[in-house]
């Protein structure tokens, strides 16, 4: 099966201060469930973090913020998965970091894919 990718950009999904932005993260799950009736699955794809992301406690960051996001759109049919941050591939202990970001999202999301 071919999936769109849907970009979820970092910024868009936390705040300056560091919360949720759960005003865009609803509009999100709306647009999403739009999808459903088209029958269509998308990956959400983590974007505009990859080039501040450096060390580990970033991509520890990162990953509640997705994971967080995940929460949000759990009851939207259309989501299939996540791609996981190209950041990760570029760090040290990276596979650790890539693998840590799918269970932390396998935990409420058995059924998601990875790519």
């Amino acid at each position: 099966m071919e999936y769109k990718k849907i970009s979820v950009p970092y910024d868009k999904i936390v705040l300056a201060d560091g919360s949720p932005n759960e005003a865009y993260l609803a509009e999100l799950r709306d647009s999403l469930k739009s999808l459903e009736s088209a029958d269509e699955k998308v990956i959400l794809e983590p974007s505009a973090c990859d080039a501040a992301c450096k060390d580990t406690e970033c991509a520890l960051a990162l990953t509640a913020a997705y994971k967080h996001c995940a929460r949000r759109v759990k009851d939207c049919a259309a989501v299939a998965g996540f791609a996981v941050p190209e950041a990760f591939s570029l760090m040290e202990r990276g596979g650790e970091l890539a693998e840590n970001f799918r269970k932390e999202l396998l935990e409420k999301h058995p059924h998601y894919i990875f790519v």
